[in-house]
């Protein structure tokens, strides 16, 4: 007799059990998206955490919904993503909306060629002014892809076609990228010293002539992750008069960059990410035609996490670097391939000096407090209505940064100041993030190498590009 009610008392349980589990859990019935006009359904489900008849828990439901926003942001297709939940008894509709970008971007081009604001500034050079014209199509038939145009002209003339296409294929995770290029310039930089560039001009011919033409495919298995391979052939023309760099006769050098490279993201924003991290590792080596030149290989490797605090009130950034280059030190070195390898490194505070390194760790940490984040809806009529609204967010800033590097022994780099030496800077800045991924950033900084305070400028966005 004990024993029919034990099963029964243990099968009313085990029922209560399943009773109080199913109330955790939700059926995706069904995923709507509006406001995509131009953006193809396939294009935005791709950057959504869940497919129609997923099951899941509530708390997994609003975790995936912030990761599909990050996800849908990251793309930069839309000015505004908003997601609506109905939630009836343990089925839930997801209401994606979206405010599209404007897509076509016929401009001209003004701009300098330097680093950042602030060493155009310092240098008033004007001979290094580019100018011209240039016409980007996003969204290319939209299925995020991007076409681009540019014609450009002064300091560095450059003449440019490119195709990107982030997915094909049926599960859409594959990516391609084919581009040509070609620049010359009348003035080039051909080193450095004391971590200055040191030029040379020729106003008659051209000192330097340059044609790049590549390919990279991009493999995507997880929303957050992509491998990418690359090629891309390098061939230099230069003046026969010029001694340029010690190469004497060598003065049609080329090679091969092949690239393997991987990248993690899951930051909520690629201009001024406030949560999340980011990860970009690669490997490329630079193979000569010639085998007087010395092939070289290069490691770098940048990873940045971002937290928020107090309401997202407060943010915390910390960035790494590091960067190794290896080469043949019994064989000349081309310049050009070093300078890009090292260039666009820079911790504020010494914004107008290069580290030529072929060992070099940076570490950047960044405390924000965001006082405002104000939506702006009182545009004209007469513009599109993917103008009619914006946003701005305002960021107060203190920073501290620090760089140690080991310097290359070439001959076009002279009394490196910072070989085998830490260096750090100091200060507080102020960011206004603006419509359109529009940084402008000013900040006060202390460098130790040279005990200095400076203030710099910064204006950063994906329509004002230096190359």
């Amino acid at each position: 007799m004990r024993a029919p009610i034990i099963i029964l008392c243990a099968y009313f349980i085990l029922c209560s059990f399943v009773s109080f589990s199913q109330k955790d859990h939700y059926k995706i019935v069904r995923i709507v998206v509006s406001g995509n006009e131009k953006t193809k359904l396939e294009t935005i489900l791709r950057e959504i955490e869940f497919s129609d008849g997923d099951t899941i828990y509530l708390s997994e439901l609003n975790v995936g919904i912030e990761k599909s926003k990050s996800n849908l942001t990251r793309t930069q297709l839309f000015n505004f993503i908003e997601v609506d939940t109905l939630i009836q008894e343990t089925e839930v509709i997801l209401n994606f909306s979206f405010q599209e970008r404007w897509y076509y971007w016929i401009y001209p081009i003004l701009e300098h060629s330097e680093r950042n604001l602030s060493t155009f500034i310092y240098y008033r050079d004007f001979s290094r002014i580019n100018y011209g014209v240039a016409f980007d199509w996003y969204n290319f038939r939209g299925r995020d892809e991007v076409l681009r145009f540019k014609t450009r002209l002064g300091y560095k003339e450059h003449y440019s076609i490119a195709y990107h296409k982030p997915g094909f294929g049926k599960r859409l995770i594959d990516g391609i990228w084919v581009f040509v290029d070609f620049f010359r310039q009348q003035k080039i930089l051909y080193g450095l010293d004391s971590n200055m560039p040191v030029f040379w001009q020729n106003d008659t011919s051209y000192l330097k002539n340059h044609f790049d033409l590549g390919i990279e495919y991009s493999y995507r298995p997880k929303i957050s992750s992509v491998f990418e391979f690359g090629l891309k052939y390098h061939q230099f023309f230069y003046n026969n008069d010029l001694f340029y760099n010690l190469l004497e006769s060598k003065i049609k050098p080329a090679y091969l960059e092949p690239k393997i490279g991987y990248k993690y993201d899951n930051r909520n924003n690629l201009t001024y990410p406030v949560s999340g991290t980011y990860v970009n590792i690669r490997f490329a080596a630079s193979l000569y035609q010639n085998a007087d030149f010395s092939n070289s290989i290069n490691i770098s490797g940048f990873v940045q996490h971002n937290s928020e605090f107090f309401d997202s009130k407060f943010v915390l950034r910390n960035e790494i670097f590091m960067k190794k280059f290896i080469w043949d030190q019994t064989k000349p070195l081309l310049f050009d391939d070093v300078f890009n390898f090292f260039e666009k490194f820079v911790i504020r505070g010494y914004e107008y000096y290069y580290f030529p390194a072929k060992m070099l760790l940076g570490l950047r940490n960044t405390f924000s407090w965001k006082p405002m984040n104000i939506k702006f809806d009182i545009m004209p009529n007469v513009l599109p209505k993917e103008f009619s609204k914006f946003y701005s967010n305002v960021y107060i800033e203190t920073f501290v940064d620090i760089a140690y590097s080991e310097t290359l022994l070439i001959p076009s780099i002279i009394d490196d100041n910072f070989n085998n030496t830490i260096v750090y800077s100091v200060g507080a800045g102020l960011t206004f993030e603006t419509y359109y991924d529009r940084l402008l950033q000013f900040h006060l900084a202390y460098n130790s190498c040279f005990n200095k305070i400076g203030i710099f400028v910064e204006f950063k966005t994906p329509i004002y590009k230096i190359y």
